[in-house]
């Protein structure tokens, strides 16, 4: 990639990870540009009072086009792009936030940055088989209707919205919470791979950056600003999930959230956040019509057999002995067409319980 002149002063001056955030941007105001060492001689005596004498002294040191071509060389071989806040390409709705970050380091299809249709999906790594399914469910439906996901690294449902953009090789953006170089956890190394060969896998750290703790709720920031708008899937009270949805709602983003019943603790947050404001969807269909987007996918077909289970489901989630009695059949006569149902993905297990998961299907 051909960088200009004030991108190249950006990606040499986020080369050092000592330097805070705020003085990034203070000092790359001060570089001359079209000087080779950026003439950081001129203002000498004020950036030493900014970042200090040894963080100056560093800076003068590498100020040269061996350290440049160093950095430069050392993204292109890991098939890094990068997107500064002075690049043309940088997303205008995270440079409007009130912390954008000061590049972005990106591997797979930048074009996704900017997406209008781009929507967040994110949720507890302690999440229930229930809300793994749904999450599941969401994400087949959106990718089908156009929509670019976003979502984290993390297991659980960032890892399904993953996943199920991998296997339809669906339009998806990662954000990292660390550098590239480290992703966490790393068992999903290889599945971020894939993700940056059908879509998008960015982070604000260099890629040598190993992840810390506070990492990872500023990261939730860039899924909320990226997203015209984002679902909550599950989430306890004091989650890192609501990160992103406090972020959603200081944006002006459409909020939603999936309702749990009382004392599921995994979904707590999720309540919570419908009593404030958050839009109530139990079904991909709310949020498709939300947009006035269509599922593009053929109708899922179904038995007559089959209709007779889904119907009875329809008011509520049921126990297998509770269905059995409503059908008039037993429970080793519906639990084969159950079965069926869940790999039409139009039914949902939670231990002896079913319940319908809102896929359209033909009537």
């Amino acid at each position: 990639m051909n960088y200009t002149k004030k991108e190249l002063a950006y990606i040499w001056l986020d080369s050092f990870l000592g330097l805070e955030y705020k003085h990034k941007f203070q000092t790359v105001e001060l570089i001359d540009v079209e000087k080779p060492s950026f003439n950081l001689t001129t203002s000498r005596e004020y950036l030493i009072e900014v970042i200090g004498k040894n963080a100056y002294s560093t800076l003068v040191s590498s100020a040269d086009k061996v350290y440049l071509e160093y950095v430069l060389n050392s993204l292109q071989k890991r098939g890094i792009t990068v997107i500064t806040a002075n690049s043309e390409s940088y997303p205008e709705n995270l440079l409007e936030t009130p912390c954008p970050p000061f590049v972005l380091y990106c591997k797979g299809d930048v074009g996704l940055l900017n997406g209008k249709d781009n929507f967040g999906i994110v949720g507890s790594r302690k999440s229930l088989p229930l809300s793994v399914k749904l999450a599941e469910n969401y994400s087949e439906e959106m990718l089908d209707a156009g929509f670019t996901l976003v979502t984290g690294t993390a297991d659980g449902i960032d890892s399904t919205v993953l996943k199920k953009a991998v296997h339809s090789k669906g339009k998806v953006i990662s954000v990292v919470a660390g550098g590239l170089d480290h992703i966490y956890p790393a068992i999903n190394t290889e599945l971020i791979d894939k993700v940056a060969s059908i879509g998008l896998v960015i982070s604000e750290y260099p890629p040598e950056m190993i992840a810390k703790p506070f990492h990872f709720p500023v990261r939730n920031r860039i899924i909320s600003a990226l997203s015209r708008g984002v679902l909550i899937v599950s989430g306890a009270l004091k989650s890192g999930t609501l990160y992103t949805a406090e972020y959603a709602l200081e944006y002006g983003k459409d909020l939603f959230a999936v309702p749990y019943n009382v004392g599921i603790q995994s979904g707590a947050g999720c309540n919570d956040l419908i009593k404030r404001g958050a839009i109530l969807t139990d079904t991909p269909k709310d949020i498709l019509d939300y947009y006035g987007k269509e599922n593009n996918k053929r109708k899922i077909d179904v038995t007559e057999q089959e209709k007779q289970i889904l119907s009875v489901l329809k008011a509520e989630q049921l126990h297998i002995e509770k269905l059995s009695a409503l059908t008039g059949k037993r429970a080793y006569e519906i639990t084969p067409i159950l079965s069926v149902l869940e790999i039409k993905g139009l039914v949902i297990r939670n231990g002896n319980f079913y319940g319908l998961t809102g896929k359209l299907m033909e009537d």
